[in-house]
């Protein structure tokens, strides 16, 4: 009786203690989303494939590797007569939030940026350019060396027609035509009216006499 009273106490000491160690011990990390196999080539599009010049624009990436750097570079070249082309020149940009946050718009970025993917690889940014072009967007991943690019047309905002010197001399002539018109509609009803009058008492007299 005592060997068995021992035995089950010390059963119900080490299921005691197991059950406190199991409870201590910390929740298993989760693990991170894995990469499509094979993975997605890199890619970057636009919202917009022509833009006016000064109006914000997205470049949206994916393909790139989870949480990795990509370096956007900028080239611009003409698209008619008259532009004037612009090349990039280099340097370190400005570090970007992760995609899907709220991002401010970065006007005419020079020096190029750098931005940072979210897990899945993917991540977006708003751009304003104020000159006119081709513009070509290059995102180079600064882990794995992918490489994608997008171009964008920047035109110029179309001013409104003028009036030109012919449509003003056809709107001209034909007010003055209208004016005409209606001088002459007068004058008819007041040659109609006396006309009329003098037929009226013209028939009163001679009746009377």
């Amino acid at each position: 009786m005592r060997l068995s009273r021992i035995i089950g106490s010390a059963v119900a000491t080490l299921a005691t203690v197991g059950a406190f160690a199991i409870a201590g011990m910390p929740a298993a990390a989760q693990p991170l989303p894995q990469p499509p196999y094979p993975p997605v080539p890199p890619s970057l599009t636009v919202s917009d494939p022509t833009v006016v010049a000064g109006t914000a624009f997205t470049v949206f990436g994916r393909g790139y590797g989870g949480n990795e750097l990509v370096r956007l570079d900028f080239a611009f070249g003409p698209i008619a007569l008259g532009a004037q082309p612009a090349a990039d020149t280099g340097g370190v940009g400005a570090m970007l939030p992760v995609a899907r946050q709220a991002a401010p718009v970065h006007t005419d970025p020079r020096s190029g940026l750098t931005v940072r993917a979210n897990v899945t690889g993917e991540f977006s940014v708003r751009l304003r350019f104020n000159r006119t072009g081709t513009l070509t967007i290059t995102g180079t991943g600064l882990t794995t060396g992918r490489v994608a690019s997008t171009t964008v047309t920047i035109v110029l905002a179309q001013p409104p027609l003028p009036v030109t010197g012919s449509e003003t001399g056809s709107q001209i002539a034909v007010g003055t035509m209208l004016l005409i018109a209606g001088a002459l509609l007068v004058l008819v009803a007041v040659v109609w009216r006396s006309r009329s009058r003098r037929t009226g008492r013209s028939r009163q007299l001679t009746s009377v006499g």
